[in-house]
C-alpha cells in the first residue's frame, strides 16, 4: 500500500482505492446509462438469465450440451430445458440431439440470437455514448488515455463493439 504521510494522518494513495473507484463508475453507468438496454430487453422479452445464456452460446467455439448450459447460468437442468425451449421457439437458439448419444441435447446460437445480442450491445453502447457526451474535454481526454492502455490487452480489445454498417 502506497501512502502519503502528513503531520497527523496516513492517506491512502489513489491506486489503493482503484477497485472502489472503478465500482463507483460502473454503478453510476448501470444506474444512469441503461434505459436503452432495459427498453431493448423488454422489447425482446428476454430475462437476464436468457441473455447470459445467449452470451455464453456466442462465446463457445462449439455447441453446448444442455447440462453445460445449465451449469454456466447456474440453473437446474429442467429450468435450462424450459429456457432453451423458449429461446428455440423464438428463433434465438437451436437445439438438437447428439449424434452419438440421443439422450444428450446440444444447443447453439442462431442468426436470430446473434441479432438479439447485437441489439442489446447497441443499446448498451447508446447509454455509454450518452454518458461520454456529458464529459468535459479534459475528462474525455483523461478517460481516452486510460482506456488506450487497457485496450492494449487483447482480452479487453476483443470486447470492442462491432462496427455498425453505414
Amino acid at each position: 500500500m502506497q501512502v502519503t504521510k502528513t503531520l497527523d494522518a496516513t492517506i491512502p494513495s489513489a491506486e489503493d482505492n482503484l477497485a472502489g473507484d472503478l465500482y463507483a463508475l460502473i454503478v453510476f453507468v448501470h444506474k444512469h446509462c441503461n434505459a436503452d438496454l432495459f427498453e431493448a430487453l423488454g422489447a425482446l422479452e428476454l430475462t437476464l438469465t436468457q441473455v447470459k445464456l445467449l452470451h455464453h452460446l456466442e462465446d463457445q467455439p462449439r455447441e453446448l450440451t444442455l447440462k453445460e448450459a445449465a451449469e454456466l447460468v447456474h440453473v437446474s437442468l429442467p429450468a435450462a430445458s424450459r429456457m432453451v425451449d423458449d429461446l428455440v421457439r423464438r428463433g434465438f437458439a437451436q437445439r438438437r440431439e447428439d449424434e452419438e448419444d440421443r439422450r444428450m441435447k446440444r444447443v447453439c446460437l442462431t442468426d436470430g440470437g446473434r441479432t438479439a445480442i447485437r441489439r442489446l450491445n447497441a443499446a448498451r453502447l447508446s447509454g455509454l455514448e450518452q454518458f461520454t457526451e456529458t464529459l468535459t474535454t479534459t475528462e474525455r481526454r483523461s478517460l481516452a488515455s486510460a482506456l488506450s492502455k487497457l485496450l492494449e490487452r487483447e482480452d479487453v480489445a476483443a470486447c470492442r463493439p462491432e462496427a455498425i454498417p453505414s
